[in-house]
Parts: C-alpha cells; structure tokens; sequence
C-alpha cells in the first residue's frame, strides 16, 4: 500500500488503528504534551507524584521520569481527540507503548497502569546501575549489514550487543553495554553506515535486562488482567490478542525480548485495518510508518490550543 502522510478528518477511532510510542521521543515532544494535558487526571497524578509542577522541570533522560510521562501522555492524547469512551480498530505499542495499549484496550485499569509505569521506570533505572548499558539506531542497511556491525563490536570488545528493536527494513536498535555500543558506532563509521546512540538510560530488550524480569514480572502478576475490549497487535509476536494471560506474559518478556515493530505493523495489515494514527508524544512512530509503505500513517486535524494556567 502506498502510504501519505494524509489528514484524516473522522472523528471517530472507529476502523482505525492507534499506535503508541516508547520512551525514545524528543523531551521537547513529551514536556509540549504534557503541559497540554496537565488536566487530564493521569497527566495530574504523574506531575503531582514527580514533585515538580511544571513540565518543562523534569528530565526526561531519566527513565523513572520518561516511562510514565509517556504512558499518560499517550492516554490523554486519545482522551481528549475521541474522549473517554475511544473505541479503535486495533491498538499497538512500541516498547513501554505496549503497555500503553493494554490500559486503551481495556487489559490494564489506566491507574494499574501508571504504577507499573513507573515500577518500570524504577526498575530499568536499577538495572542500568548495575550493569550499565546503551541502545543505539544504525540507518541505511538491511540486516546483514546489521550483523557485520554487530558481531565485529562484540568480536573487538567482548561485550553484549544484541538486535533490540526491528523497525523497519533499513532501521534496528541494537541494545548492550555502553563499550559494545560505541565500538558499532565507530565500525559502522568506518563502513560509511549512519548509526547514533540513543538518549536513553538502559540497555533495553537485551540480555543485560535479564535480571530485572524477576521484579518486573512480580510487578506485573499482582495487577488484575481483563480479556481486551479491542485487538492488541503485540510487537513481541506481532500477533493479534485478547486473551489477558497471554497479553501478561507477553508485556513480561517485552523487557528482554526485541521491538518488532515492522512485523507489527503488518500484523495490522493483515487484520485488514488500513489506516494508523501515532498517538505520540511526538511523531516517531508516524514518521518510521511513512517510510515502510505498510499501512497508512495519518494525521488528524489540530485541536484548538489550549490556554495552561501555570
């Protein structure tokens, strides 16, 4: 399908897919959404429970600060564009965004939500201290090229550098311990292929997570599951589900297992939806959909501006 990045003027979510973010926006995306959803009850709670009264305080390169900003973000955004009652087509997420899914398609209570948001958070946070880790995007090259990269870094370091995110074709994340990382860097340098490390705290869906899947799946397990009110398209299986139990399990593995976000999006496809809206903050996801050509990432007209009392 030949996707545009067109306006979408329903207003309904009806036939639509709605797609939500991981931590890895801009900062400046996530602090413009939630000064523009700082009423919404969960954008209030995540503020009032931060300390800080103004957006623009936190820093979002801390994970225990970026996770649940971007999960009530995402939640206010389909709020205020299709209210409380949203109904979409199929929901997906990208990283933490699958279990923003979970709480729009009815798995999770939205509040249950927040707190394992920010368990999350605390918990990749202490998992960064102790064994210390970087993420990094490599552009422009399929997957071969991909595992030249990676395997020559860890052949030089002796490190951990593992596939972590499948974005596109010619789009991956690897994840490992910060040497590994900056040795693909420089490789991929050499080989004239675009790589950066990402501004994020943590060497998520590697092995190096593995020893916080026990406290996350403690986390995880004592909060009640419901069977979904819309499809949710993994993007660890890249399959549909409803099935609470299923959908639990999945969120637990989520931590180590790659993105696969290309995958996924096919999954919508095939479930016969055509049309996604990246519910953001920022447009990371509409932006990686404009250039796979899967299904149709599409913009939906502006609100008005909303006057914040500070």
């Amino acid at each position: 399908m030949s996707e545009e990045s067109t306006v979408d003027t329903s207003d309904t979510a009806a036939g639509l897919a709605i797609a939500f973010p991981g931590q890895g926006n801009k900062p400046d995306a996530t602090v413009e959404a939630l000064t523009r959803y700082r009423e919404h009850p969960l954008v209030a709670a995540f503020l009032r429970r931060s300390g800080l009264a103004d957006p623009a305080d936190l820093d979002l390169r801390d994970t225990r600060m970026a996770q649940p900003a971007t999960y009530v973000c995402g939640l206010a955004s389909v709020s205020e564009r299709f209210g409380a009652d949203a109904a979409p087509a199929a929901v997906l997420g990208h990283s933490l965004g699958e279990l923003t899914a979970l709480a729009q398609a009815g798995v999770l209570d939205p509040w249950d939500g927040l707190a394992l948001a920010e368990r999350r958070g605390q918990i990749c946070h202490a998992q960064q201290d102790a064994r210390p880790g970087s993420m990094i995007a490599v552009m422009g090259t399929g997957l071969d090229g991909i595992e030249w990269i990676r395997r020559q870094a860890i052949a030089r370091s002796g490190g951990v550098l593992e596939l972590a995110g499948l974005n596109g074709r010619r789009q991956t994340v690897l994840s490992g311990d910060t040497g590994t990382a900056r040795e693909a860097v420089a490789i991929a340098g050499e080989l004239e292929v675009l790589a950066e490390e990402l501004p994020i705290g943590g060497s998520f869906h590697s092995p190096l997570m593995a020893d916080a899947i026990g406290p996350w799946r403690e986390a995880v397990t004592a909060v009640p599951f419901k069977p979904a009110a819309t499809t949710v398209v993994s993007t660890i299986d890249a399959a549909p589900h409803t099935d609470p139990e299923e959908l639990r399990e999945l969120l637990i593995r989520a931590l180590l297992l790659p993105v696969r976000w290309l995958d996924a999006t096919k999954g919508v496809r095939d479930l016969g939806i055509e049309r996604v809206w990246d519910a953001g903050p920022g447009e990371t996801l509409h932006k990686l959909g404009r250039r796979e050509h899967i299904v149709k990432f599409v913009r939906l007209p502006a609100l008005p501006q909303l006057e914040v009392q500070r």
